[in-house]
């Protein structure tokens, strides 16, 4: 598995340096010799302590999910497009925090940038709880069929699609975002994060995913090359969202939140990592 990965990784480069074709980012750093290798990084402290202090609005999100056991225990190993627990790329925790949200809030609109399993979890919630909500994923090459959701699908690039969905966004409506996590001039990630978000209204709950917070992205990640949680954390320290839940955190410091709930009981796939990190902008 690693080989195949560091193959990709060199084909990529390859095509990029020589001008064949653009497949992603060398950047140029002329002292990166001295930038501390992954374990002796030191975890992002601040965001730590304001998760720290955040922990009884967790517990209060986690009762939410309890609040639909019944609904989501009728989740099984379905065929698509329903949802499914047995699956690595939207963990238990994230899934079922999302479809508590979704049920929380009944948002008139979620835009989803990126899709696949979340989608697949945040359609039924709408559906479970006979929600007037319509769900926009943007997703270029969807990474699990979405067909024959109740959804509508924009196949492309966030570049290419009207900037008035997200202005539809209310307070209580959602914008889920799961995409290429890279933060480089001109990506998604960059439009989002400093073009759409500042158009969002307060009160509009923002997800977003592979966010480790406030730890650093796994070694085992480093052949991924995302840089995104690092543009989420200026973000948090700048006070202009409040943090919902994080999922990534209660995970590692606050399993014992999660005993007596469903998420105990279901199987946690090995190697998986829960990640989902909710806001709403302030």
């Amino acid at each position: 598995m690693l080989a195949s990965k560091t193959f990709r990784r060199l084909r990529m480069g390859l095509s990029t340096l020589l001008g064949i074709k653009r497949q992603g980012f060398f950047i140029p750093y002329r002292y990166a010799e001295s930038v501390p290798d992954y374990k002796d990084r030191s975890k992002y402290q601040h965001i730590e302590n304001m998760f720290d202090n955040s922990r009884s609005l967790f517990r209060e999100q986690i009762s939410h999910i309890s609040q639909y056991t019944d609904e989501l225990r009728q989740i099984g190993p379905d065929t698509p497009p329903q949802p499914r627990w047995n699956q690595t790329w939207f963990p238990p925790l994230d899934a079922a925090i999302a479809y508590a949200m979704v049920r929380q809030h009944a948002p008139k609109y979620i835009i989803e940038v990126g899709s696949g399993h979340s989608t697949r979890f945040l359609a039924r919630a709408v559906s479970d709880g006979l929600l007037d909500t319509r769900i926009v994923a943007i997703d270029p090459a969807p990474r699990a069929s979405i067909d024959g959701l109740n959804i509508t699908v924009e196949p492309a690039t966030i570049h290419e699609v009207d900037v008035l969905y997200f202005e539809l966004l209310k307070p209580g409506d959602i914008l889920f975002i799961d995409s290429s996590h890279i933060l480089m001039p001109g990506t998604d990630v960059d439009f989002l994060f400093n073009q759409i978000f500042g158009q969002l209204k307060a009160g509009v709950i923002i997800h977003i995913h592979d966010i480790f917070l406030p730890d650093d992205y796994p070694q085992s990640w480093k052949w991924r090359g995302y840089n995104e949680q690092l543009g989420v954390a200026a973000l948090l320290q700048g006070q202009g969202f409040d943090v919902l839940f994080a999922s990534n955190y209660v995970a590692k410091h606050m399993r014992e939140a999660l005993q007596g709930t469903l998420i105990a009981e279901l199987d946690r796939p090995k190697g998986i990592y829960e990640t989902s990190l909710w806001l709403k902008k302030c």
